[in-house]
């Protein structure tokens, strides 16, 4: 037996194998406190109820018919309200959210201006839920899986149109973190949600939501 081999068996045979393992990280028991700088942020782990206006990015793609389809980027910020999370356990909690503002603007080669907001006039919240477990039952240390349906409207400034959503945008993000800074979701591949003219809610669709892909940026500097 070498040196070397004699110092690892000597280092083996004095382990007490009776200890306990040691403890990792420890699950909070109670909510901690919400995150307003990155450096506060804790993945896997549930805050305290709170309002987060970030940075917010769309890649939105709409068909008008007499005009084509077409992806357009949009930029700006949401507002989002959390409620307290219904268990400070990560896995077991869930968490309702809704949207109080949102306001992203962009060009599309095809249509011109678009901005795009929350429909006041519609008389439904846009809102959702952070659901409770995780995406792979059984680990517990997986992302969640926040869902966002939002009733939207679409200024459409170069055509002379504002058009809305009449059916729920639904938008999902898998998130390891609230708020889910840097997390990115989206409609999950194409959909095919009628659009309509505000000045005339009753009429035909006048457009279609075909997808939407999103990004969630840090807090906006006021």
């Amino acid at each position: 037996m070498t040196m070397e081999q004699e110092s690892l068996a000597q280092e083996y045979f004095a382990r007490d194998f009776d200890a306990p393992d040691p403890v990792v990280s420890p699950v909070p028991q109670t909510l901690v406190p919400s995150a307003k700088k990155l450096s506060d942020l804790r993945i896997l782990t549930m805050p305290q109820a709170g309002i987060d206006r970030l940075s917010f990015m769309t890649w939105d793609t709409i068909e008008v018919p007499g005009f084509g389809e077409d992806t357009f980027e949009l930029r700006g910020y949401y507002v989002i309200e959390r409620a307290n999370p219904t268990s400070a356990i990560w896995h077991q909690g869930s968490v309702d959210i809704m949207m109080l503002e949102l306001s992203v603007s962009g060009i599309s080669s095809k249509f011109g201006r678009v901005h795009v907001s929350t429909n006041p006039d519609i008389g439904r919240q846009s809102g959702g839920q952070v659901r409770p477990g995780t995406r792979y039952p059984g680990v517990p240390d997986s992302p969640k899986m926040c869902e966002m349906s939002g009733y939207m409207q679409f200024a459409l400034a170069d055509q002379g149109m504002t058009v809305f959503n009449k059916e729920p945008i639904l938008l999902r993000h898998l998130i390891t973190h609230i708020p889910p800074i840097g997390q990115g979701g989206g409609t999950q591949g194409r959909v095919a949600i009628d659009l309509y003219r505000k000045d005339n809610p009753e009429g035909p669709p006048v457009a279609i939501l075909r997808e939407v892909r999103t990004h969630i940026g840090s807090w906006m500097v006021d």
